[in-house]
């Protein structure tokens, strides 16, 4: 019906009316300031409860790996004291030389000035967001404000995101993949020099080479590249040197075992899950790395209509494609040539999974543009329909509870003077009794093993064989003096000390102190004193006649020993221990560590800093005139 004239005038005079402020709520709309909000709130909703209570989550490696893999980084930053090493676990490993500590990653240095709880929970939320911001960013480049949002929240809320949480130097690396790829599109190799350093220090070595491959990719500019690269490769030297130190005798050089390397595969017949609404959690699965892999419904369906745009679908289905090949491990012909690589890449190959949920999701923002003629309530629907859908199925991965520095029930004598091992049972069954993990840095005890992704090859060789064969003498020589098992031991070699739930915990009759002295003629002294720290170790002995100090912390390049203050010769002992030559009488021994490493990738790092700097100042400066 065609309305009157008179109509047709009040209509007018309403339009009129209202035609500022509709004009208004459109241009913010369009605007880039609704998204952001709406990221920022997300990510808000799904971690303020926790941060009120100060409570952190608790899902698997959240408890007994990452918790006081941090608790101990952080115990020592806010002393203003660098972490070089850890002395209780690995009889003594590289602690910085590990990515995963992050100490030169800047958003780490939070735990400086927060109390834990509250650090650990805004250490995730940080990257959460970035990551939701780094998605719109990409997504906004080439589709509307609204597609892109409902592509951000897509990404955050997803299954194999939230899956990250509690391997989150996972999570910390891929929340700058998204900003990697933009960078390469948009030609800033300044810019994308400096997010691809962040990702590798965010402590995932094979996320941020998969982020530098997708660079390039994108880029596709020699110079741009080169300059990226530079830039990348000096602002992280000071973590990437001595993280190849670590690597030069690690058993990721070595090769680990392909049943090591394969675990957590996810065949292909998997991916057919992510439109598949999961139970609390998904038994179903042939992996758990990542325990949920649902990205959505509307997001699946809204992907398929992508396909009708092929020109724009195709890099994302490369990398969905490239993503399921390699998480299917060895379920797919040619997967064996992850096993003979020179240097083991990666273990676990469905870590890649949230690759795959990125070029899904990239689909649906292409196939959401594809709707003709929609409106912007069409996008809010899409954002609700996401939240509804994707928040209540990774409840179970969001577990909160206070933070537990106690969850190791056996008394503090367990593994204060003499390391750790472990004999059998199912340590994920009761992560306390076995001392999971690193639970053992809470309250310093000393564990001849490690859950750290890179280890000495030689020594944990050595140890694994001597567990195999455990009440050896060799166990007693290397300091290890506790076993905990759910077996019951030989009472003629061992003591039972505590137990908790059918776990056991048996201190060894004849093991050695850990710090000893071993004199001319074969008599085992022990020392007056022994203190060990992250940088340090300091033995005082009273010896007769003199003779070898062993002292059963592994050796490692940048270690120097000083008798009585002046430098003196290292020795080796039984093939991986620290060793010196002691003269009779009183004397003080100390073993330094500073790792020629550290100090090349430092200077590295400095120069190509300062560079950057003054490239932007005289850039700046250009712009002005």
């Amino acid at each position: 019906m065609v309305p009157d004239s008179g109509q047709r005038t009040a209509d007018s005079g309403s339009t009129t009316t209202r035609s500022p402020l509709l004009s208004a709520v459109r241009r913010l709309l369009s605007s880039h300031a609704v998204p952001v909000a709406v990221i920022v709130l997300l990510g808000c909703a799904l971690f303020v409860p926790a941060l009120i209570h100060h409570d952190v989550f608790t899902f698997r490696d959240h408890t007994d790996y990452f918790q006081p893999l941090r608790f101990y980084t952080a115990e020592h930053l806010s002393t203003w004291k660098l972490p070089l090493w850890n002395p209780y676990n690995a009889s003594g490993e590289p602690w910085l030389a590990n990515p995963q500590t992050g100490v030169f990653y800047p958003p780490t240095w939070l735990f400086m000035a927060m109390p834990f709880e509250t650090a650990y929970m805004s250490y995730l939320l940080l990257h959460f967001v970035i990551l939701g911001l780094g998605a719109y960013v990409l997504f906004a480049r080439g589709s509307t404000p609204g597609a892109a949002t409902a592509g951000a929240v897509a990404l955050m809320l997803c299954g194999p995101t939230i899956s990250l949480f509690d391997v989150n130097n996972n999570l910390v690396t891929f929340a700058w993949v998204p900003l990697a790829i933009w960078c390469g599109l948009e030609r800033r190799p300044r810019l994308g020099g400096v997010v691809l350093a962040l990702a590798f220090l965010g402590g995932e070595p094979f996320f941020a080479a998969i982020a530098a491959l997708l660079f390039v990719i994108a880029c596709r500019e020699i110079r741009e590249i080169l300059i990226a690269a530079l830039l990348a490769f000096g602002l992280s030297a000071i973590q990437l040197f001595p993280f190849i130190e670590l690597l030069r005798a690690s058993d990721r050089r070595a090769g680990l075992d392909p049943s090591m390397i394969f675990r957590a595969s996810m065949p292909l017949r998997d991916w057919l899950r992510i439109a598949t609404p999961p139970p609390a959690f998904d038994i179903m699965q042939s992996q758990h790395f990542i325990p949920i892999i649902y990205i959505g419904i509307v997001t699946v369906v809204l992907a398929l209509v992508a396909l009708s745009l092929p020109r724009k679908a195709w890099p994302w289905l490369v990398l969905l494609a490239c993503s399921a090949f390699v998480a299917a491990g060895n379920d797919v012909p040619g997967g064996e040539w992850i096993a003979r690589a020179p240097v083991t890449l990666f273990r676990y190959p469905a870590r890649v999974v949230p690759f795959g949920a990125l070029a899904v999701i990239a689909l649906a923002v292409i196939g959401l543009d594809r709707i003709p003629k929609r409106r912007a309530w069409v996008d809010v629907v899409v954002v609700l329909v996401l939240v509804i859908d994707l928040v209540p199925r990774t409840v179970v991965l969001r577990s909160v509870a206070p933070l537990r520095l106690d969850r190791v029930p056996y008394p503090a004598f367990v593994g204060h003077d003499l390391k750790m091992i472990r004999l059998g049972g199912a340590a994920s069954l009761n992560r306390g009794a076995w001392i999971g993990g690193y639970l053992n840095l809470y309250t310093r005890r000393f564990d001849a093993g490690t859950a750290a992704p890179v280890t000495s090859q030689r020594y944990i060789t050595t140890l694994t064989h001597e567990i195999l064969n455990v009440g050896i003498d060799h166990l007693d020589a290397m300091g290890v003096g506790w076993v905990i098992t759910d077996r019951v031991l030989p009472r003629s070699r061992y003591i039972l000390a505590a137990e908790d739930r059918g776990v056991k915990a048996w201190r060894s009759r004849r093991a050695l102190p850990m710090a000893r002295v071993i004199e001319g003629d074969g008599t085992i002294r022990g020392v007056q004193s022994l203190a060990v720290d992250a940088s340090r170790a300091r033995v005082r002995v009273d010896t007769p006649h003199g003779g070898t100090l062993v002292l059963t912390q592994q050796t490692a390049p940048g270690w120097k020993v000083f008798i009585d203050g002046r430098e003196a010769n290292a020795r080796v002992y039984d093939s991986f221990f620290r060793a010196a030559t002691v003269p009779p009488g009183k004397h003080e021994i100390l073993w330094v560590f500073r790792p020629f490493s550290l100090l090349a990738g430092a200077f590295v790092t400095a120069v190509t800093g300062i560079a950057l700097l003054i490239s932007v100042v005289m850039k700046t400066s250009a712009v002005k005139r």
